[in-house]
């Protein structure tokens, strides 16, 4: 037969492993909620520096021109990298593309050398790639730049709109997250009201009951916050091994930042949430 003590105790230790679940979850969709901030201007750059900015070259170019303005564009800080191309290679891949042979039709190679270039994220809007332009008009070799200018202004207006709500979510997410925990603590600290309530008649100061709780939870919004963490970096270098583009794990500081928010974060809230709970129930009026 189980003992009425025995019986609360199983009670007590639902309840806490109950509240651990519920704090691993919520960190861990917070967790997410931040990782996704954090990244944003990493994703945002991946799509942006996938851009090309095509530099045709006339057939009248020489050599040592085509050297004098590869040589100055990777001088260009601006540039993340830049590759010549060809005419021959060039009409090598149109054919594949087309599937015929269009040189030996035509009788000759209509296409142009070409110069690829690639700029950095914080580089890619109009303003910057028109500016970009400007510097080369001194080359007398360059026949044509091209770039997909409805593409670009298409890109920067939707991630500005995209990272406005990235942070309207954050926000959201950090008071839901803090709410969420703060009403788990408070059923379980409810559970124990009696508890509190008998070590008051014998007593205890207010800070000798409060310690252990504070304490107890405070150590679950750690190992909370520490197993949300690594279930998302988990879930993070799955998701990298199928997206080799992108390494998320490149920005050390960002990760550092994560890991120091979530865990402050799962502590804080605990730390809080206990106080000012219990700090409730020891105001309560005694009766014996």
């Amino acid at each position: 037969m189980i003992s009425k003590s025995d019986y609360q105790k199983g009670k007590e230790t639902s309840n806490l492993i109950s509240l651990f679940v519920i704090n691993t979850l919520v960190l861990f969709l917070l967790s997410v909620t931040v990782f996704v901030y954090l990244q944003s201007s990493s994703i945002e750059n991946y799509f942006k520096e996938n851009i090309l900015v095509s530099i045709y070259l006339k057939n009248s170019s020489s050599d040592s021109e085509r050297k004098q303005l590869t040589k100055f564009l990777k001088l260009n800080e601006d540039i993340k990298e830049s590759d010549f191309i060809p005419k021959e290679i060039a009409a090598e891949s149109f054919t594949k593309e087309i599937g015929e042979e269009f040189v030996d039709f035509l009788g000759y190679n209509p296409l142009l050398d070409i110069i690829t270039v690639k700029l950095f994220g914080d580089k890619i809007d109009v303003y910057n790639i028109e500016e970009f332009i400007d510097t080369l008009n001194n080359f007398v070799i360059i026949e044509e730049i091209v770039y997909d200018k409805p593409l670009v202004e298409t890109l920067v207006k939707n991630f500005e709109r995209i990272g406005l709500w990235i942070i309207i979510v954050s926000i959201l997410f950090f008071v839901i997250s803090f709410s969420l925990i703060n009403n788990s603590i408070k059923i379980s600290i409810n559970s124990k009201r009696n508890t509190i309530r008998t070590m008051q008649l014998v007593g205890a100061t207010k800070k000798f009951i409060r310690r252990p709780f504070i304490l107890n939870y405070m150590k679950i919004g750690l190992f909370s916050s520490m197993l949300s963490i690594i279930v998302l970096f988990i879930l993070i270098y799955q998701f990298s091994t199928q997206l080799n583009e992108i390494n998320f794990f490149s920005n050390i500081n960002d990760i550092l930042i994560l890991i120091l928010f979530v865990v402050s974060f799962g502590i804080l809230t605990s730390f809080v949430s206990s106080y000012f709970i219990t700090q409730k129930y020891l105001k309560l009026k005694i009766t014996r």
